[in-house]
Formats: structure tokens, C-alpha cells, sequence
């Protein structure tokens, strides 16, 4: 139990990452652009990162108006038409700044990783 707030340290989630989601997108859509099904496929088997298909495209229309990604409709010859969505200059900036920052958040853990694996040897991370 925590002495602060009486939570239990379960239930407590430090494994995930705030917004962990949009420079995944980015980052797919700068390789190819792409519609929503196709990138929540590729989400789950590139980032590991798994979204349903609601908050997917709220993403992606948030991303629209901070100007991060523009999309289109294309013409689907197998089915209903397509919103294909592409990366800006302005949403490659914002992977660049993002994955600068995940980068130093990474080293900082593992920092604390390392000093716990220091301090306890027989314990598996």
C-alpha cells in the first residue's frame, strides 16, 4: 500500500507511454501513405501498439488539424472508398522532435534499470 494515497503499487501502470500512438503513426505514414484499417493492422505489428478503430481515426482527425497529416479519398474498385492519409513536413518535424525526446525518456530508464540490476542482482527485470 502506498502511504501517501492508500493505492495498491499494482495498480499503478509505469509501462505505458501518453500519445505513444501518434509518432507510431507518423512514422508508418512516412514510409507509405496509408487508410485507417491498414494502419491499425500496422500499429499492432510494427509498434505493438494495439487501438481500436474509434480512437484511431479521433487520432488521426487531431492530427489532421494540428497539421500533421492530410488525407484524401481514393477510389477502391473492391469496395467503399478510402481516406488515405499522408504525412506533412510539419508531422515529420514533430516524429523528429518526438523520437528525440523517446530517446532521452529511454536512456533515463534504463539508467534506473541499471542501478536496480546493481542493487539487486537476483532480481529479473
Amino acid at each position: 500500500m502506498c502511504k501517501t494515497c492508500g493505492c495498491s503499487f499494482r495498480s499503478r501502470n509505469f509501462g505505458g507511454i501518453e500519445r505513444f500512438v501518434e509518432p507510431c503513426i507518423l512514422l508508418l505514414l512516412s514510409k507509405n501513405p496509408s487508410h485507417g484499417y491498414s494502419l491499425m493492422d500496422d500499429l499492432e505489428k510494427h509498434c505493438g501498439e494495439k487501438v481500436d478503430v474509434g480512437n484511431l481515426y479521433r487520432t488521426l482527425r487531431r492530427m489532421e488539424m494540428d497539421g500533421w497529416v492530410e488525407s484524401d479519398w481514393s477510389k477502391n474498385e473492391s469496395g467503399p472508398d478510402r481516406r488515405t492519409y499522408t504525412v506533412t513536413e510539419d508531422g515529420l518535424e514533430f516524429l523528429k522532435s518526438a523520437v528525440s525526446s523517446l530517446s532521452r525518456t529511454d536512456k533515463t530508464i534504463h539508467r534506473l534499470f541499471d542501478r536496480f540490476k546493481e542493487t539487486f542482482p537476483s532480481e529479473q527485470l
